[in-house]
């Protein structure tokens, strides 16, 4: 195991056991706010150009609406540093029941996801992630957003993803088992 099962005991249910653990190697992770961080660069750079090119007395109206307007740039520069502040609280865990996800940038916070709600499973493995040797496990959660898409959650930059992926896939398919069942009764 990566990392100590005891970090998840705070929501553990009884009679569940932590059969896996892992954190995602820092590269990746960081690497993960890039796209929002140029977007954003992008963004207050297209934006300095008007600043820049306004006369002093548009500067009263320019200042508030800029500092509206900049938000992506500011946004994406504050989502780099919450991945920088939270990394330390990533831990990923498989449990006989659900996949469990730890994370929160002052204090921890738990997402969890049963095996009867998880489907859609895959596994993957991104330049900066191959570079580690790591991967993504991702899985679709059974929820959907207000447009139908459906919500995909994943276990990212972990060491040995087709491992997880496996292990993964064979807790969720002895917890469908019974259900299968159930329906054929």
């Amino acid at each position: 195991m990566d990392f100590e099962p005891n970090v998840f005991q705070p929501v553990l249910a009884s009679g569940e056991a932590v059969t896996w653990t892992g954190r995602p190697h820092l590269v990746p992770y960081l690497l993960t706010g890039v796209p929002f961080l140029v977007i954003g660069c992008l963004w207050g750079a297209f934006d300095l150009q008007f600043i820049l090119h306004m006369s002093a007395s548009q500067m009263g109206f320019a200042i508030p609406f800029f500092a509206l307007h900049l938000f992506p740039f500011w946004g994406s520069i504050l989502y780099s540093v919450y991945l920088m502040v939270s990394y330390p609280n990533v831990v990923f865990a498989i449990t006989n029941q659900r996949v469990l996800m730890r994370g929160g940038a002052f204090a921890p916070s738990f997402k969890s996801y049963d095996f009867g709600d998880i489907d859609r499973l895959s596994v993957s493995s991104g330049p900066f992630e191959s570079m580690v040797g790591a991967g993504s496990v991702k899985f679709s959660t059974g929820r959907t957003t207000s447009k139908g898409n459906i919500v995909y959650a994943q276990i990212r930059g972990v060491d040995g993803a087709y491992e997880v992926f496996k292990q993964l896939r064979e807790a969720w398919e002895k917890a469908k088992k019974p259900s299968a069942a159930v329906a054929g009764s």
